[in-house]
Parts: structure tokens; sequence; C-alpha cells
């Protein structure tokens, strides 16, 4: 199951990639930059948006998978908007530069997108090993792990260009240089062991030891294994 998740992801990322690069090396970077802001954004903004959908009373387990994807298609779709009103012409390259470039951009692109949609994933009510494959210490695909590298660079963000000072949560292992004070997503890395406990089928979590040893460094933590049906 898990190769064949593995597969079904790169497919994906590769079919990405390819309508990418179909809008030549120019089109293929604003897309790039489009889509590497929409998931900055998203994951900024998710999770208040997600707490103000469930104080209306619906509880129905999906918000932060619903705010996670409506997030990153509006800023993508405004975002694209913007640029193209901007900068609505096509700009010349050099062949070599033209064919390498605009794969580049591409691959990046897709892998960013593969990256939200599997993250959105492990916001859902579904069961703690996503689709019998994925747990917090999987990285799909083939070892790649597009949502540990996605939440590792925000993270960083969040600890360094985009840095915010007050209340919030801190940098207790100091590696931006003011744990007292910096407000740092996800400082731990416990964001995937987290939200793997969370999600309701299955009867296996992560023990405590094993969350305290899984996100120094500022590199995001991923699974557990399963129990019981999925949904």
């Amino acid at each position: 199951m898990k190769l064949l998740l593995d597969m079904i992801i790169a497919g994906l990322v590769l079919g990405l990639t390819y309508a990418l690069t179909s809008e030549g090396l120019w089109g293929a970077a604003l897309m790039f930059f489009n889509v590497l802001f929409g998931a900055m954004i998203t994951l900024n903004f998710y999770e208040p948006l997600a707490r103000l959908l469930d104080s209306t009373g619906i509880g129905w387990g999906f918000s932060e998978t619903v705010c996670i994807l409506l997030l990153f298609s509006a800023s993508v779709m405004i975002l694209r908007m913007v640029v193209e009103t901007l900068a609505p012409a096509q700009v010349r390259f050099p062949m070599p530069i033209y064919q390498i470039g605009r794969f580049v951009f591409g691959l990046g692109g897709a892998a960013i997108t593969v990256g939200i949609i599997i993250l959105s994933f492990h916001c859902a009510p579904i069961h703690k090993k996503m689709f019998q494959a994925v747990q917090y210490n999987t990285s799909p695909p083939f070892g790649l792990g597009l949502d540990h590298q996605l939440l590792g660079l925000f993270q960083k963000e969040t600890g360094g260009p985009f840095a915010q000072y007050g209340a919030g949560q801190r940098d207790p292992f100091g590696e931006y240089g003011d744990k007292n004070r910096l407000k740092l997503f996800d400082p731990k890395g416990e964001w995937l062991i987290n939200h793997q406990n969370a999600r309701p089928y299955g009867t296996d979590t992560i023990p405590a030891s094993e969350e305290a040893a899984g996100g120094e460094g500022g590199q995001a933590a991923s699974g557990a294994p399963p129990a019981g049906p999925p949904p």
C-alpha cells in the first residue's frame, strides 16, 4: 500500500510539473512564487480560521482540512491574478536556461502544492495511519517527505524572515537566537505527531517520550501504527 501511495503522489507531482512547465520559464517561475507565498499564507492563517469555523457549532471535524485547501486555493488564485496584471508579458530566455528553468520552477511549485494536499489529510478526522501507509515518521513519496519539508520551511521562516515577538509559542531550543520572546511555529516539531494523535480512528498514539524526541532542530516529525478500521 505504501508503494502504491508513493507512486500516486509521485505521479501527481509529475502531472503538476508538466502543467506548470507548459507555461514556460517566466510563467512557471511566477507560479512557483505564487504557490510558495500561498503556502506561507495558508499555514499562517488556517488555525485561527478553523477555530472560527468550529465556533459556529458545526463540529464536523474537517475544519482544518477545509481551511487549508480553501486558503491555499484562494491565495494562489488571487496572487496569480495580481501577478498577471503586473507582468502580463512573457520574457525571452536562451533555450538551455528556458528548458532547465521551467522544469526546476515547475517541479518546485508542484512539490509545494502536493505537500499542502498531504498536510490537509493529516488534519482530517481519518485513521491514525493515513491510507494504511502514512504515519508521523513516514516521508512520502519515497522518503522525500514533502509534508515534512514544507513544515520545516515554514518553521524556519517564522524564526527568521517573518519572525514575530511577544506572546505565543517559544523557541525552547534557542535555535533562532531568542527563545524567550520569539513566536515560533511548532517549536518542538510536534505538528505531525499531535495531528496523528488527534485523528479519531485507531487506538495507538505516540508516547510522550517519543514526542519529545521527535522534533528537535526545526524539523517537523510525522505518524503512529494503526488500529481499527479506517472511516
